[in-house]
This record gives structure tokens, sequence and C-alpha cells, in this order.
């Protein structure tokens, strides 16, 4: 099979756990793609000025189309918003005064702009996480009557497992309630996920969902996946992901999803030197990250 259309996760995908980047040799496996005729759909659950970083990085031309808020927002490398849907503002208020009065922290994405009540743990581990910085407003309740992309309640694992059952009951379909990780509970628009995101951009580009292939490691992977004609979980995936793909990647520590374009988009021989010495380049940086991290 002939792919037409790559869709990448980032964070647990196709980025390194313990940089928060991505490496050289998945970037070079992603340009190598791209150049061979290759779209490449950036798509994640962060805002998109932070996944257009990546963008950036790996050298995608403008028109190339980034998913951002996990399917809320379709806006490309340069800047052109081809489809964005927001959480309605009484769901929004109701949530917003819901952590106020239970001191829950919450992130507020306004704009692809990120507001807080406060500065607290849970915001600190988000910016150390995404490089997102955030503006404090002393009380989101100053937003009521306006339609966020998307809210993103951060707590302990055991915390958000409880809340993302209440939520669902109070809300039921009328929002797209998911998990994106332990201790991130994201609220998005009825309807938004990434695998309608995905299907949007492949109708607009004319590409068959058979001639897409996907990658990704977490719940709200889950619908990019199962629309894909090829759906490739990370090794390091959820299990209920790796239920849905057809085919398991390397972990994303160790350039999984370089490993697998560079078997669905071949690199020609006379850059495979390139290529090992890149991996041979992350090994390096990882070492050092590792030293440093060891490091009283």
């Amino acid at each position: 099979m002939t792919y037409q259309l790559a869709a990448i996760d980032l964070d647990g995908t196709l980025l390194h756990s313990k940089t928060h980047d991505i490496t050289p040799t998945n970037a070079a496996a992603v340009r190598q793609a791209a150049d061979s005729g290759a779209i490449i759909v950036l798509a994640s659950g962060r805002q998109w000025a932070t996944i257009d970083v990546f963008a950036g990085k790996i050298g995608l031309p403008p028109d190339a189309p980034i998913i951002a808020y996990n399917g809320a927002m379709i806006r490309t490398h340069g800047g052109e918003t081809w489809f964005h849907v927001p959480v309605p503002a009484a769901p929004s208020e109701q949530i917003v005064h819901f952590c106020a009065q239970g001191g829950y922290h919450l992130n507020y994405y306004l704009d692809d702009v990120l507001y807080i009540k406060e500065e607290t743990h849970w915001s600190r581990l988000y910016e150390q996480r995404t490089g997102t910085e955030a503006h404090v407003t002393g009380d989101l309740g100053l937003m009521d009557g306006r339609e966020p992309t998307k809210l993103l309640l951060i707590d302990t694992p055991e915390t958000t497992d409880r809340l993302l059952a209440r939520f669902q009951a109070e809300f039921g379909s009328s929002l797209y309630i998911t998990k994106t990780d332990d201790e991130y509970l994201e609220f998005m628009q009825a309807g938004v996920s990434k695998g309608v995101a995905l299907a949007h951009v492949a109708r607009r580009l004319g590409i068959d969902a058979t001639r897409c292939v996907a990658f990704g490691d977490s719940f709200n992977d889950i619908p990019m996946l199962e629309w894909a004609g090829l759906g490739v979980a990370m090794d390091n995936a959820r299990p209920q992901l790796k239920l849905v793909a057809g085919l398991i990647a390397p972990p994303a520590d160790e350039n999984g999803v370089g490993q697998i374009l560079a078997t669905l988009f071949p690199v020609h021989p006379e850059h495979q030197g390139e290529v090992r010495e890149r991996q041979r380049g992350d090994q390096r940086q990882i070492q050092v990250d590792e030293a440093a991290d060891a490091s009283p």
C-alpha cells in the first residue's frame, strides 16, 4: 500500500519523553516522508502555537495542516484556519465555576492563548512539558460568556479518573471529555475528535482513508487510528489504543515513528549514512540528558 498522508501525535509518540522535543532522527524521517510526497499532519491535544513550533523545526511547508486541541481546530503551519469548533459558553462556565469552588487547576484556551486563575504546581508541570506560557487572570470567571477552544483540568491520576466519570454523567454526549495523560482531563465540543479532524483534512485534500496512516499513544488517538487505513500505536501506548491499531511501533524514545516512516517512505540509499549518524547523535544526546538528570 502506498500512503499519501501521515498524521502524527506529539507527546508520547513523536517527542522524546525526557526532552519533550523531537530527535534529529525523527525529524529527518518526517522530512523524508514529506520530501517523498506525503502530506504530514501533526495532530495533538496541544494548542496550535506549541504544535506549530515543531512544524517549523521539521521544515514543513506553510500549507501543512495541523490538528490542534484534539481536533477542535485545524490550522496550517502558515496560519490559515480551516476548522474551529469551540466549547459553548454555558458548559464552559459550569466547568470553570466547579474548578474554582473545588480548588482544581484549570487551563482555559481562548484565541490560542492559555489562561489560568493562578500559578500552581500543575501549571508549572504543564509549562515544563509543553513550553506554554500561561496568562494569569486571578479569576477565570472573567471569561463567562466566552467560548474557549478547550478546557483542561490537571490533577492526580486518581482525581482525573474520578472526575472523568462525574463529568461524563453530568454532560453526557453534549461534550467530548477524554483523558490525554494521567493528569489531564480535557473538555471539547461534542463531535470533536482527532478522527473527525483527520477525515476533514483528507476530504479537503482528496485523499482516501485507506491512503492515510496515523500514529498515537493515548485515548484521544483512538478515533484517529480507527479512521485511518493504517493505525500505528507506539509500544508505550495505552493498551486500549493497541487494541485498535494495525501495527505496533517501537517506543517513542527509540524513534519508533521514524523507524516506521522509514519503512513506509524509504530513505534513498545515498542518504543512509546520514541517517545512521543522526541516530548516533540522538544516543549521545540522550546520554548527556540522563547524566544531567542524575547530577545533584
